[in-house]
Order: structure tokens, then C-alpha cells, then sequence
């Protein structure tokens, strides 16, 4: 086990790390360059948006690389989160929404789960539907916090880059490991992701 957990260090290092620091460097570069404005402020976001997934991709290198320390380095995700993640999800040109209504006190796992959940759709959205507006919600249903993501659809003209599908499949195995459940559907033109969790913190 640990060996592998090596073998997938050192390939995530030598693949990704390399390829997230060419683009930093090369966003970077071109600081001093004359440019439309629109340019600018997009190289920009490329720049930062680069910059903080390679810190994230250093963070969980370390968990790979020693898996004692994911307790003690790997931060647990909570509902203070959501709004740095959206903002994230700007940074790749999205326009998302965040509404967070009165949810009361809510369990830990589940609070990851949502933070989680609104990740991964609003990384769908970017891949298969470019710069398009997402409303984001979270809310209590009685005993359940729900959460919806659900984009406008695709862009003019955007083409989709599809991954391979692991990342909707994971989510729903982890709101289904809290008794939740995750759907997926089409509404008009876009797409929205539900997760309805039980909370057992009420």
C-alpha cells in the first residue's frame, strides 16, 4: 500500500506538478506585456487559479507520500469553506451563486459532504459548460440539508473537456456512506447536481 501511494506521489509530481507550474510561469511572464484589459485580468485568474492548485497538489502529495500525516496537515472541509470555494470556481470563469439559508447545527461528515458536493458540480459545470452562471443552494429540509448546483448550460460555441466520470461516482458513494442520496438531471439547457443528506446533528 504505501509503496503505491509512491508510485501515484511521484506520478501526480512529475505530471501535474510540472504542467500546473509551466502554466504559472508562463501567465506570470506576460505581466509586462501590453494587453487588452479582458486579456489581463484572465491571465491573472489563470495565474492565481494555478497557484492554488498546485499548493493544494503539494498538500496532498504530503498525505500520499506519509499517510500518518493527513490527520494532522489535511484540513477538514466545513460550511465556513463554501464561499472561498465558489470564489475558486470564479477563478475558472464561472459565474457562480452561493445561498446558504439557516441550517442550524450540522454533523462534520455531513458539512464535508456538502462542501464536497458543491466541488464537484461546479467543476462539472466548468468542464462541460465553460463560463456559464451556476446557482448554488443550501438549505434544510426537516431532518435533511440539501444541496443544488444546476448551471445555465454551455456557452456559445464552448467546447466540453469530459473527465472520466469518478468524481460524480465518488460523491455519490460518499452521500450514500451518510444515507443521503445524489441525483443528476438535465433542466433546460444546463444541468443541476442534488445531494439530500440526513443530519444526524439534529
Amino acid at each position: 500500500m504505501l509503496a503505491e501511494r509512491l508510485r501515484i506521489a511521484r506520478d501526480l509530481h512529475d505530471i501535474v506538478s510540472h504542467g500546473l507550474g509551466l502554466i504559472t510561469v508562463r501567465a506570470a511572464a506576460t505581466r509586462h506585456l501590453p494587453k487588452p484589459a479582458e486579456v489581463e485580468a484572465a491571465l491573472t485568474d489563470i495565474e492565481e487559479a494555478s497557484r492554488h492548485a498546485t499548493a493544494e497538489l503539494r498538500r496532498m502529495l504530503t498525505v500520499l507520500r506519509e499517510p500518518s500525516a493527513a490527520s494532522r496537515r489535511a484540513p477538514v472541509d466545513n460550511l465556513d469553506d463554501l464561499p472561498g470555494i465558489v470564489h475558486t470556481a470564479s477563478l475558472a470563469g464561472l459565474r457562480p451563486r452561493l445561498t446558504i439559508e439557516p441550517l442550524g447545527p450540522v454533523s462534520q461528515g455531513v458539512q464535508v459532504a456538502v462542501c464536497k458536493t458543491v466541488r464537484e458540480a461546479l467543476s462539472n459545470a466548468a468542464r462541460y459548460a465553460g463560463p456559464t452562471d451556476v446557482g448554488v443552494r443550501v438549505y434544510r429540509d426537516g431532518t435533511s440539508v440539501v444541496v443544488t448546483a444546476a448551471d445555465t448550460g454551455p456557452v456559445d460555441e464552448w467546447r466540453a473537456s469530459p473527465g472520466a466520470g469518478h468524481g460524480l461516482a465518488g460523491l455519490r458513494e460518499r452521500v450514500g456512506s451518510l444515507g443521503g442520496t445524489l441525483s443528476t438531471e438535465r433542466v433546460d439547457a444546463g444541468f443541476r447536481v442534488t445531494a439530500r443528506i440526513p443530519d444526524e446533528a439534529v
